[in-house]
């Protein structure tokens, strides 16, 4: 995880969490709660590695580069239990039997008996000076779960810490939010969903979605769907053939026809953010010439958040963007 560039994205998260380090006051647990896209996880694993780092930095977080940090973030230590999110597969050992191989496991919504293997991990593995755990979609816990975490918190142990990570607070059990420090998370910056989607998708669709205002939930669902592909190549050929009325013949007929499945604000709008990051992209179109499509498009997206006949407003759209690239 990048420190510096989460100092930026969460402030208030970097320096609460930098005072429960320095001043070492710590909960019996955290609370991670803020929308998808977050960083919830990657701060949640950094704060735990901060626990065992043999060279913490100024402001009490891990290096994660010791062979302390190393361990914790392979999960190879006997002090860290960590329930991943709903559908990741995890390789899962045997912290008791290492020689074994490690099972192929998809996690699913926390249930009673992941509570029961919880506490029982820490009850074999002895008393350390820190001991932490991480669930993750913790809002998503079984009500069985979440009554047996609450039985754990209520006794607390002396080291061990708990990070508990969900995106609806209001989905925890307020007698658990009670038993722990809150953390909350402000959603993520365009930079910073446009990073996360990186991991999952190429750049270009990164680009485009991040820019186009969704969520990270929002763009993994979209990027897989038909629609999105349809628009997009839409958005490719149009751009070949947009000086000529057969490229708005085209998309009057094929794309965007009056009554068509696609001839709705949400998709026109997103064909025009694909158009506009294939505009800046373009080596044919002058510089001058950029500058005016992306001004008509800006002024476009304006008139849409008003009620429009979307036919004619598509109409004066391409013919605005035909005199700029013929002249």
């Amino acid at each position: 995880m990048n420190k510096k560039e989460w100092q930026t994205e969460q402030p208030v998260v970097y320096r609460t969490l930098s005072n429960v380090l320095k001043n070492k006051r710590t909960a019996h647990a955290f609370l991670f709660a803020g929308p998808k896209g977050a960083n919830k996880t990657e701060a949640a694993l950094l704060f735990a590695q901060s626990f065992f780092c043999e060279h913490p930095d100024e402001d009490g977080f891990a290096c994660q580069e010791c062979d302390a940090c190393k361990r914790i973030a392979a999960e190879d230590s006997l002090d860290f239990y960590w329930h991943h999110a709903i559908g990741t597969v995890k390789e899962q050992r045997d912290p008791f039997h290492p020689e074994k191989k490690p099972k192929q496991i998809k996690q699913e919504r926390i249930k009673k008996k992941d509570i029961a293997a919880l506490q029982r991990f820490f009850e074999e593995t002895g008393v350390s000076a820190h001991r932490l755990y991480i669930l993750e979609d913790f809002d998503q816990a079984t009500p069985d779960a979440a009554n047996s975490l609450l039985k754990f918190l209520e006794e607390p142990q002396p080291g061990i810490i708990g990070i508990l990570i969900a995106d609806e607070k209001a989905n925890v059990l307020p007698t658990i939010q009670s038993r722990c420090q809150w953390i909350p998370f402000r959603p993520a910056s365009v930079r910073q969903i446009r990073r996360n989607l990186e991991q999952v998708m190429d750049a270009e669709d990164a680009e485009i979605l991040a820019q186009s205002g969704y969520s990270q939930e929002q763009a993994e669902a979209l990027v897989g769907e038909n629609e999105y592909r349809i628009l997009k190549e839409a958005a490719k050929n149009y751009m070949d053939h947009w000086d000529s009325m057969a490229g708005v013949f085209d998309m009057q007929t094929r794309i965007f026809p009056a009554k068509g499945k696609l001839t709705e604000k949400e998709f026109v709008r997103l064909w025009m953010r694909q158009l506009d990051y294939l505009v800046k992209k373009n080596e044919k179109l002058r510089f001058d010439q950029k500058i005016k499509v992306h001004e008509i498009l800006v002024e476009s997206f304006d008139v849409l958040r008003s009620p429009v006949d979307l036919a004619l407003f598509l109409d004066r759209l391409y013919d605005r963007i035909r005199k700029v690239v013929i002249s």
